[in-house]
């Protein structure tokens, strides 16, 4: 009697343990929004006047929310762990199939000139250049990151683009901060370089 008592009593723990909420599972976020001179604050308690727990790079990625809390979110990122306002944090992106973001618009200034990547298709355009659209032959995908790729075109201005994701790029005109860096080399071998946003 005595040990089918204890065994009641094993089960009913057990069940209450089962019955016991799960920690969500934790969600993975990207700074957005913050100066590329600037740094994104931890705080040791979700508010703004809080001690200050470390900073996050205006690039940092793949960061982990443990938990959120009106408006702020307590993050981790490699060794670093505290509270972020979560108005500077979005939506980790993901790069699968070893191809950039699609469609990706791409700028560059002084000279100015475009360039949009969709699907299998690039679009190059200059205040000298109407547009020219062209097929995509091979994307090459960096071979120790996931958020790296060179883009070759078929024909027309452009012989290749090369793209990294995860940076503070600045156009040199505004305060806007791209999270993706280009390098695109012409025909003639001229290399210009500029600043990408997924478009939307």
């Amino acid at each position: 009697m005595r040990a089918a008592s204890q065994a009641c009593a094993v089960l009913i723990v057990t069940a209450c343990v089962a019955g016991a909420p799960l920690p969500a599972t934790a969600e993975t976020v990207d700074v957005s929004g913050v100066a590329a001179d600037d740094v994104l604050n931890l705080r040791a308690e979700p508010r703004a006047d809080a001690p200050l727990a470390g900073a996050l790079s205006p690039t940092a990625g793949a960061i982990e929310v443990v938990r959120r809390s009106e408006g702020w979110a307590y993050v981790k990122s490699g060794n670093q762990a505290g509270w972020a306002s979560a108005r500077f944090l979005v939506p980790a992106r993901t790069f699968e199939g070893g191809k950039p973001p699609s469609p990706l618009q791409c700028i560059g200034t002084e000279p100015f000139w475009a360039l949009v990547i969709e699907g299998d298709r690039a679009t190059y355009s200059s205040p000298e250049v109407k547009p020219v659209t062209e097929r995509i032959g091979k994307i090459q995908q960096s071979r120790n990151t996931n958020i790296a790729w060179r883009v070759f075109l078929n024909g027309g201005p452009i012989a290749s683009a090369t793209i990294e994701g995860r940076q503070a790029c600045s156009d040199n005109m505004s305060d806007r901060v791209f999270p993706f860096r280009v390098h695109i080399e012409t025909r003639d071998a001229t290399l210009l370089s500029g600043c990408c946003d997924v478009k939307r």
